[in-house]
This record gives C-alpha cells, sequence and structure tokens, in this order.
C-alpha cells in the first residue's frame, strides 16, 4: 500500500465521480492547485461498485469525491452513498467524500453524515477552502493509521520469530491482520505465515489429530 502522508513534494491524487461535464469543470477549478483531480470518464470500467474500487487502486488515489445521484441517469449502477458504503466495508478509513444538492435525502442513506457536503460549497471561497483542509486531514490521517498498523504488527512479527511472542502479543497480531483486512485486503502485510501464532498452530494440530482419529475409526 503506497500512501503519500507528506504533501510538500507531492500532491495527493483525488479522484471525482460525477457524470455531469459542468460538475467536473466546477470541481476541477476548486481543486486543481492544491490535488492532481483525476476524472472517471470513461464509466466502463467504474459500472459495478467491485470495479470502482479497483480503478481507485489502480488509479493510486488518496481520496475520492462522489456526486449523490448516480445511477438515475444509468450511467453507473450506484449511487453515490452506496459507494461511500461500499468503500467503508472494503476500504475503512479511505477519504470519501459526498457532493450533492440532495443532501437531506443523501443523509439519511449514508452511514456517516458527515461525509455529505453541499455541491454550493464548491461556489464559496471559504467553504471550499475548509473543505479542503478537511481532505488534507484526512489523508494524513488515513497514512498514520496504515503505518501504525504495519509498525506495530513488524514488532510482533519479530517478537514471533524470536519466539518470544507472548498469548497477548498473540491475540494483538490476529486483530491487526483483521484490521488491515478491511483497511486493504490486497495489501495486508501479514503473511498466512506470520498468522500462525502458537495458539493457532495448536488449533489447526488438533483438527489434524482430530481427523486422524476419526480416519482410523472409520477404517476399523
Amino acid at each position: 500500500m503506497n500512501i503519500n502522508i507528506d504533501s510538500e513534494m507531492t500532491k495527493y491524487k483525488i479522484g471525482y465521480l460525477d457524470e455531469s461535464e459542468q460538475n467536473r469543470a466546477t470541481f476541477y477549478r476548486v481543486f486543481k492547485n492544491d490535488f492532481t483531480v483525476i476524472f472517471f470518464e470513461d464509466n466502463s470500467k467504474i459500472k459495478t461498485l467491485e470495479e470502482l474500487l479497483s480503478q481507485i487502486d489502480e488509479l493510486g488515489l488518496d481520496a475520492l469525491a462522489v456526486d449523490y445521484k448516480l445511477a438515475d441517469s444509468g450511467w453507473v449502477r450506484y449511487n453515490g452513498d452506496e459507494v461511500i458504503n461500499k468503500i467503508w466495508d472494503c476500504k475503512r478509513y479511505f477519504p470519501v467524500f459526498l457532493l450533492t444538492s440532495y443532501t437531506g435525502e443523501a443523509i439519511q442513506k449514508t452511514e456517516n453524515a458527515f461525509l455529505v457536503n453541499e455541491k454550493d460549497v464548491l461556489n464559496n471561497e471559504k467553504a471550499y477552502k475548509l473543505l479542503i483542509d478537511k481532505v488534507k486531514g484526512a489523508i494524513k490521517s488515513y497514512g498514520k493509521i496504515v503505518s501504525k498498523i504495519q509498525s506495530r504488527a513488524k514488532v510482533l512479527e519479530q517478537k514471533q520469530r524470536d519466539n518470544s511472542i507472548t498469548e497477548k502479543d498473540e491475540h494483538e497480531l490476529i486483530n491487526l491482520h483483521i484490521e488491515m483486512s478491511h483497511i486493504d485486503p490486497e495489501a495486508n502485510p501479514l503473511s498466512a505465515d506470520m498468522l500462525q501464532t502458537q495458539n493457532v498452530k495448536d488449533i489447526h494440530e488438533m483438527v489434524d489429530l482430530t481427523r486422524q482419529l476419526l480416519n482410523s475409526i472409520n477404517q476399523k
């Protein structure tokens, strides 16, 4: 997982999902000085939510802005609230937010109401500058969360290799693996071997012994 925490040298990449060319032009005007703006003009690659998630990874996006009313036009098969809910199920903490003229409806359908923004914010300099700062802050927080998990996992992995890992450490390592899988399954830093803590190994050995016993009984 490549996350750009420091924006001093490189602009963050922000994607904007909206079928309206006019809305894309407005978004570009507002965000172009602070971000590298990526549009999804070719909708053939994002017809489903799964395809959209793949594009987020392939394009290396640091954040995503989404229009709410997307499915009505048939441009894609989902609305913005579904995008947010899907991302937070599969890419937990990833910076994503809605821009819509239907804030009331969007708030009711979105799991996190704080991610819903009125499109008029793009026409108010003070408001959109605040939004830009929030997006940058969310990206940095996301990177710090991932780095913290990865760093702690490395410490526990080393303890595992040194055979000095405790039962408490084992549980923590497994929980880190679970959390990282929610954040980004494709970039999980914990290998299957590293997850074979002593408790897990004991369980596997017990299962194997049970199978052997059952096979022996069946043969007799």
